[in-house]
């Protein structure tokens, strides 16, 4: 009985020590190296609500970070990370976030879903009154954003419009910024704000997390 009590416990221990491996061996990682894995670790970790347990699942450097960082002089990585987190209560979720790297400590930038995210910034009402006084009609632009995937004139105009806001005036700039963040929609005020920042600062990264693609040399380019 004691030999197949230590046989069970024995094939236990590694059969648990062969998930483990397996967990690890599952994560993908794609030009981020440890130190930034690292450091993005700390800061899901030492929140304010950290989980009681995460799995990392994907680590992917966005195509954006070089063009971004070739275009301001500065070092500008964006992360894409996947992972599995539980929360207190108990329950488990997939999350994907992307974050951005200087020279400081990584901060998180998106949290929710880009393309939906935009497509309701687009529809909002309020928001589309904010952008009326400029060349820009986002009724007609949420009309063109679910055929952009496969029409390349659809595309193109989503681009400029994405590209063009870096070109307003910064007065132009702070007042739309201003206004977004305060205007009444009904989806999140902050993912409202996080695409125009994105916008204003990084059109580069949008364009990558909705075309999957960094190719446009239109006319705000």
């Amino acid at each position: 009985m004691r030999k197949w009590l230590t046989l069970l416990i024995t094939a236990w221990l590694l059969l648990g020590c062969n998930d483990k491996a397996a967990n690890h061996a599952n994560v993908t990682v794609e030009g981020v190296d440890a130190n930034e894995q690292n450091a993005i670790k700390s800061v899901i970790l030492n929140g304010k609500n950290p989980p009681k347990e995460y799995r990392e699942l994907v680590w992917k450097k966005l195509k954006c970070s070089d063009a971004i960082s070739q275009r301001i002089g500065k070092r500008a990585v964006f992360i894409a990370h996947r992972f599995q987190e539980k929360q207190i209560y108990g329950g488990e979720v997939t999350r994907e976030a992307i974050f951005f790297i200087g020279n400081d400590k990584p901060s998180k930038i998106i949290d929710f879903d880009v393309k939906t995210a935009f497509s309701a910034f687009l529809a909002t009402p309020s928001i589309q009154e904010i952008f009326a006084p400029s060349i820009w009609d986002l009724k007609r632009l949420h009309e063109l954003f679910p055929t952009s995937a496969n029409d390349a004139s659809a595309k193109e105009t989503i681009k400029d419009f994405i590209y063009s806001i870096k070109r307003f005036a910064k007065e132009d700039q702070s007042y739309l910024d201003q206004a977004i963040s305060t205007a009444n929609t009904p989806m999140s005020i902050a993912n409202n704000t996080a695409l125009f920042i994105v916008m204003r600062l990084f059109p580069e990264l949008l364009e990558e997390l909705l075309f999957d693609e960094i190719t446009y040399k239109g006319k705000y380019y």
